[in-house]
Order: structure tokens, then sequence, then C-alpha cells
């Protein structure tokens, strides 16, 4: 009796993940289910079904539940850009002191103002790309529920990043700091394949459905 508590007690820590309207109809459910299905000795959740369980819940906190493979593919581009975002800010926190010295010795002649320039950028990233973290996972959220606001706003987010993708490497900035740069590019890869994703014709009609489905999907 007192295996099987705790192993009942691991599996509603898990279910406690999904949204609280999903556990008051269905918790009891699934629960049972997990324990009848549990082998006789086992006193803990097992890692794949913990995986499968956290997953499941994140689909549905992220609307996915119904949405097309194409938008979840794209939802999961997105995430996995906000986490390179992420990436981008720690390898510039890292490795800004060869980024100054990169930038003196490609500009020897302006010494004060290259390293003045390069501490300029690292407080700009740190703002910016925080911003840009949140702002890919609100992007991430919006579309799994299918807004077509953050539709768009995949859309325009992807080409500010082009293009400011476009102006770093015609600044040379690739030569100054080539592992944000290289970080900076994953990203862009991620947002850009996002897109395409989004745009495939699988994924209109998700978009596309009355806004009453939306709303109920969001109480889910």
């Amino acid at each position: 009796m007192n295996e099987m508590t705790e192993l009942e007690r691991g599996y509603r820590r898990l279910v406690a993940f999904f949204p609280k309207s999903f556990r008051t109809e269905n918790s009891e459910e699934i629960i049972a289910v997990l324990l009848a299905t549990a082998s006789p000795d086992q006193r803990r959740p097992g890692l794949t079904e913990s995986l499968d369980l956290l997953a499941g819940a994140f689909r549905m906190h992220m609307g996915l539940s119904r949405a097309p493979r194409s938008v979840v593919t794209a939802v999961r581009l997105m995430c996995l850009g906000a986490v390179a975002e992420l990436a981008v800010l720690i390898t510039v926190l890292v490795t800004q002191g060869s980024i100054r010295a990169a930038a003196v010795a490609r500009y020897p002649h302006y010494t004060a103002a290259a390293t003045q320039a390069v501490g300029h950028d690292v407080t700009g990233d740190m703002v910016v790309l925080p911003i840009l973290v949140l702002a890919w996972l609100w992007v991430a959220w919006g579309n799994g529920r299918g807004s077509q606001l953050a539709r768009v706003a995949a859309i325009v987010f992807a080409s500010l990043y082009t293009l400011v993708l476009v102006l770093e490497l015609s600044e040379d900035v690739a030569l100054v700091a080539p592992a944000a740069m290289i970080a900076s590019s994953v990203a862009w890869a991620l947002g850009v394949a996002a897109v395409v994703f989004i745009l495939r014709p699988r994924s209109w009609p998700y978009y596309e459905r009355p806004a009453r489905d939306r709303a109920q999907d969001a109480l889910v």
C-alpha cells in the first residue's frame, strides 16, 4: 500500500502541471489508468512516462492540443529560437573581452572609441536580448492557440531579424564577434523555419477558426 501511495503521489505531481480545467475533469481517470498499467513493484513514475506527461501538459498550455503538425513544429522551433536568443546573450557576456580585443585590433587608431562602442553594444544586448527571448515565447504561445496576431508577429520578427543580421554582416560584426554571430544565425534560422511552417497550406485552417473555438481552446 505504501509503495502504491508513493507512486500515486508521483503521478499526481505530474498531472498537476496540466491546466486546471483539464485536471478537474480528467485527473482521476488519468491517474487510475497510470496506476493500473504500472509494474507491480514500481515505486515512482518512470522517466519516459514522466516526460510524456510533461510534454502533454506543455502542449495544452501552449494551446497545441488541436493544432496541426505544421503549427506544432513551428511552435517548437520558436521555443528553440528563444533558447538560441538566450545563448546569444550568454555568448556575448562570456566573450565580451575577446570582442573588445578584436575591435581594438581591427581599429587600432580608434582604441578608446572601439572599446566604448563594444561596451555600449554589450549593454544594449543585455537589454534587448531578454526582451527577444520573451517575445519569441509569447509568439510561440500565440501561434499555438491559432492567433492571427501572433502569426503576423512571427513573420515581422523574422523579417526584422533578417534585416539586422544583414546589417551586422555588412559592418563586419562577424569578424569582431564570431561566436555571437554564429549563435545569432542559429536563432535567425530557427525563426525563419518557424515562419515557413506557419505559412504552409495545412496551417491556414487552424488560424482561420472562429473566435469561439480559439476561446474554448484557451480554457483547456
